[in-house]
């Protein structure tokens, strides 16, 4: 068994790690990396493997960082088979379709934008129709249902907790057990059900995104939001939330939903402003039946009932009712994709709201280095949007609360429960500091094998 990494080491985006076993090759995960504009290009169109050559892909979940660049796997080659959960290849669907079509929305206006210039058209990274086309080569895989894919090896899925349909990924060939977390989720979290534990682990490669953060407790959230949203009625404005489409935007759905059915906030309008996000929505309300949802918001919903579906939320889908929401006085909430403030409408919206102090930005999940999003975090008073100036007057929060990855504690408590058999650990998925915090927590808790792989990077495992 060889394991080889290409992406998402590191760095928190652009998952994608090679493992050769018992004959096959398999990749876990292709996610597109995200970040400065030129560099996120130039790595998202390079692939240092032939994609021909594969035997297997199995995709943890449709978040794009790491379902983002099958498009172009199958574009240059690959004719195998991807799988994941049900759930996964229904949000697959919606959001490489979106991420298609937002790539060459923002090149047709980058390009008309910068005409006369001098600056390099750019070009989308895949189409609709090459995605479309990549949806053709899904295959679902129930968890716990152990998949034969030649020789020795066996794949099976386990409940990651993250978001809806994640998978851990284990394979098993020639004797050795090898656990691929994806993103792992937290033990106690707003809509999900704690992440499973599977045995007889010997290599662990594990997520370190918050690998020496503790995140406030998920009991916060509640009165967090209440607080902001008090604020901005008091201030007549606007509340921005750059929100990922799958998971946050249905999280904070279900928040808000509470608060305003119990009266514990005023009544405002909130805007759904995402076609995927209303489109994510919608799976969510099919798969209502249990599937990886938390025990407490399943009694929700028996009890009180849908929390997508109430009166003061209004899902749209038009550009043109989004562009009306420009012209709407506050106070209003407005969620919007991307959640790293990278793509999608939420640029028009801080493009025409950023310059006023009553304008509240409210950040509720993580920002890579590089990013918009991270440039609005650290308190940029003026910020590239379309590759044009803008000023930011606007109030700058953020909420960790939200976060749907596992904390510090969590993670070294899903680590100590794999048992003894675990003998290997590598740290993916993290920024340089988190990751190298984590790895220290580890060695100090007494494991001896625990490797910061970089890129391209290979490691034999052993028979």
């Amino acid at each position: 068994m060889k394991i080889t990494f290409y992406g998402g080491v590191g760095e928190v985006t652009g998952s994608r790690h090679l493992l050769e076993a018992g004959g096959r090759k398999m990749l876990l995960d292709c996610g597109l990396f995200q970040g400065h504009r030129a560099e996120a290009i130039a790595k998202n169109k390079t692939i240092p493997f032939d994609p021909a050559g594969m035997d297997a892909t199995v995709l943890s979940h449709a978040h794009i960082d790491h379902s983002g660049g099958l498009p172009i796997l199958t574009q240059r080659g690959y004719r195998g088979a991807i799988h994941c959960t049900l759930a996964t290849r229904e949000l697959c669907a919606i959001m490489l379709m979106d991420s298609a079509h937002l790539q060459q929305h923002d090149a047709l206006f980058f390009n008309k934008k910068h005409a006369k210039s001098g600056r390099a058209p750019i070009e989308p990274l895949y189409t609709e129709e090459q995605a479309e086309s990549c949806l053709r080569s899904f295959q679902t895989l129930p968890y716990h249902s152990p998949l034969a894919l030649g020789g020795t090896v066996e794949v099976t899925l386990y409940n990651a907790a993250h978001v809806l349909g994640s998978a851990m990924i284990q394979v098993r060939a020639d004797g050795r057990r090898l656990l691929f977390t994806g993103d792992l989720g937290r033990r106690r979290a707003i809509l999900m059900e704690p992440p499973e534990l599977p045995k007889g682990v010997d290599t662990l490669v594990i997520e370190s995104t918050y690998g020496n953060r503790v995140h406030e407790p998920i009991g916060l959230v509640e009165g967090q939001l209440r607080a902001v949203i008090e604020r901005a009625v008091a201030e007549k404005g606007k509340i921005l939330i750059p929100s990922f489409a799958l998971e946050r935007t249905q999280e904070i759905l279900f928040v808000i939903e509470k608060l305003s059915r119990h009266g514990e906030i005023p009544a405002v309008p909130l805007y759904v402003d995402s076609p995927m996000a209303v489109n994510i929505t919608e799976v969510f309300n099919r798969h209502m039946d249990g599937f990886s949802f938390s025990p407490e918001f399943l009694d929700y919903v028996a009890r009180e009932g849908n929390p997508f579906q109430f009166r003061s939320v209004h899902y749209v889908r038009s550009p043109q009712e989004s562009m009306s929401l420009n012209d709407l006085p506050g106070p209003m909430i407005v969620l919007s994709a991307s959640g790293m403030c990278e793509g999608g409408r939420i640029l028009h919206h801080l493009r025409n709201n950023l310059d006023k102090p009553t304008t509240t930005v409210l950040l509720v999940g993580y920002q890579a280095e590089g990013t918009l999003g991270r440039r609005l975090q650290r308190g940029d008073r003026e910020v590239p949007i379309y590759g044009f100036p803008q000023k930011v007057e606007a109030r700058v929060e953020t909420m960790h609360t939200f976060s749907a990855h596992a904390d510090k504690d969590d993670l070294l408590w899903f680590v100590g429960r794999l048992g003894p058999t675990l003998k290997r650990i590598f740290l993916v998925h993290g920024d340089p500091a988190q990751r190298t915090a984590f790895q220290g927590r580890l060695l100090e808790a007494g494991y001896r094998d625990v490797q910061c792989p970089q890129f391209g990077q290979a490691f034999e495992l052993g028979a």
